[in-house]
């Protein structure tokens, strides 16, 4: 088993006060998303662009245009945890206000930190004589922001020309915003 990472070592964050500028935590306050959560699903929801070209004799070629990225989260109520309260008290709420940052630590220490829409929340319900389950999802909203365990900014875009940040760092553009 040692060659296998364990899924709770993967550390999910969310802001409770509603910062919304990734590149910009210092006003964040992140909690622990763990309590009670027994499961995290990420989702890619890529866009694809299926196009048949003549020269393929009539066969597709794939290209993934877009993301839209989501971690669903699932699990118990824990009540009187600020992660889990905070998202429960957005159960009502609507437009912007379902909005924060969250965070995501890997296990080798890559972060990924991204401006969220907390969607499908369900902060009770099951059986009378059940633990009262707890869901949500966390949509990302944009290009979320990756830096490696050392701290330098991931790339991951297909050519390599712009940052995680949107600036470009290669060509006659270099340095203006994407």
């Amino acid at each position: 088993m040692a060659k296998f990472k364990m899924n709770y070592k993967n550390v999910f964050e969310i802001d409770t006060t509603g910062s919304q500028d990734p590149k910009d935590t210092t006003k964040a306050t992140f909690v622990p998303l763990a309590a009670g959560i027994s499961g995290v699903t990420p989702a890619a929801n890529e866009t694809d662009d299926n196009t048949a070209y003549y020269d393929g004799a009539g066969f597709t070629d794939t290209d993934v245009t877009g993301k839209r990225i989501t971690l669903a989260f699932s699990g118990h109520r824990v009540i009187g945890d600020a992660a889990q309260d905070y998202v429960a008290s957005k159960f009502l709420a609507i437009g912007e206000s379902l909005k924060t940052l969250a965070r995501w630590t890997d296990p080798d220490g890559n972060k990924i930190v991204s401006n969220v829409t907390i969607t499908a929340i369900v902060p009770m319900g099951g059986n009378a004589n059940a633990k009262q389950t707890f869901s949500f999802t966390l949509s990302f909203n944009g290009k979320p922001i990756m830096t490696d365990k050392n701290g330098k900014t991931v790339e991951f875009d297909e050519d390599e020309t712009t940052s995680a940040s949107g600036t470009i760092t290669q060509g006659s553009g270099t340095g203006s915003q994407a």
